[in-house]
């Protein structure tokens, strides 16, 4: 299955966390990749809500195939874990940031020291969590989280798919009282999807991190829900009109079917 469908919305740099979707603004990919107008002659944009803009997969495909003058050199980051960056450098002045650090056999995709204090982030897409083309995944999501944190003695914070990339979900990650954002609009894998019995709990875990529970998980499909300009997922309708299962959404283990499901989809069996 294609992990990503048709993109939607319009993300912001500056207004991350209510600006959520799959289009980049010139501005916003100047920005991040430290680039020129000239530099993104191989892109084309088009109007999107008034803003000069481009599928982000356009973006990264370009950008792998050194079609991007200037850019960075892509090493093994992906174009997400580059937008983050910009967020984290945007959000916490001063802090530093080690990328691709060794830890016994592995390796972590960052390392963020902040004000005396220090933790690792491992980006967990969907093969982390669903069967992919190369198989089901073949450890439980928080296997490297223990040996690492056993070794090292600091946090490591699994940063799932669904975890909006934004500023209060960096800010979360330094204080624990801030209440962070879950947010799905184009993924093609759902929490159904999921591979392992206790699904439901290794969401719930990831989420409480970042205190991303806003009375359940329902808000995470929009549209337009908690004041973010987000787009609605298009599995919601597709499961109005019955072409999709309701269980697409209720990942193994889950207990209250209502937490999972956004407020369109609460009375659908």
């Amino acid at each position: 299955m294609a992990i990503l469908g048709k993109a939607q919305g319009v993300f912001e740099l500056k207004n991350s966390d209510m600006a959520v979707g799959s289009f980049l603004s010139k501005e916003d990919i100047k920005n991040f990749l430290g680039v020129s107008d000239n530099d993104l002659s191989a892109l084309k944009f088009k109007d999107i809500d008034g803003v000069q803009a481009v599928d982000e997969r356009k973006v990264q495909k370009a950008w792998y195939s050194g079609q991007i003058a200037n850019a960075p050199p892509v090493e093994s980051s992906s174009l997400d874990e580059i937008l983050l960056l910009a967020i984290v450098h945007n959000t916490l002045p001063g802090c530093v940031i080690e990328r691709q650090i060794k830890v016994n056999r592995f390796k972590m995709d960052l390392k963020i020291s902040y004000k005396g204090k220090s933790l690792f982030i491992e980006f967990d897409g969907p093969s982390h969590f669903a069967i992919s083309r190369y198989g089901p995944p073949k450890n439980e999501p928080f296997r490297k989280k223990k040996i690492v944190e056993d070794a090292t003695g600091i946090e490591v914070v699994n940063w799932a798919y669904w975890i909006q990339r934004c500023k209060s979900n960096v800010k979360a990650l330094f204080d624990t009282t801030i209440k962070g954002y879950g947010v799905l609009w184009s993924t093609n894998v759902h929490f159904g999807d999921f591979y392992f019995d206790n699904s439901s709990e290794i969401i719930e875990a990831i989420n409480n991190r970042f205190k991303a529970d806003h009375d359940g998980y329902g808000y995470f499909y929009g549209p337009n829900t908690l004041g973010r300009n987000n787009p609605e997922h298009p599995i919601v309708e597709k499961i109005i009109s019955g072409a999709e299962p309701i269980g697409r959404l209720l990942p193994k283990g889950f207990k209250d079917k209502g937490r999972w499901l956004p407020e369109k989809l609460q009375n659908i069996t």
